[in-house]
């Protein structure tokens, strides 16, 4: 897990305020049958050890699995 930035704000996960870290992690997916290893990112809540993720968080993570794919398969991503 790397530390990209922290907040102290309202956590979502255990809806207490405190320091949120935004972190970025490996993810592991398979997707069209190949498993692709990409960047993930997310809240992450250290009182209640869990990750949390809002709109922006679910797309970035999408087309970076989709990005990940189309490297592998040489499909126009450098």
């Amino acid at each position: 897990m790397k530390l990209i930035s922290s907040i102290k704000k309202l956590c979502l996960c255990c809806m207490e305020e405190h320091e949120v870290s935004f972190v970025e992690v490996e993810e592991t997916n398979t997707f069209k049958g190949k498993k692709l290893y990409y960047k993930a990112r997310y809240e992450y809540c250290d009182k209640a050890d869990e990750y949390i993720s809002n709109e922006d968080m679910i797309e970035y993570n999408y087309f970076s699995m989709k990005d990940e794919y189309r490297r592998q398969n040489r499909l126009g991503i450098d």
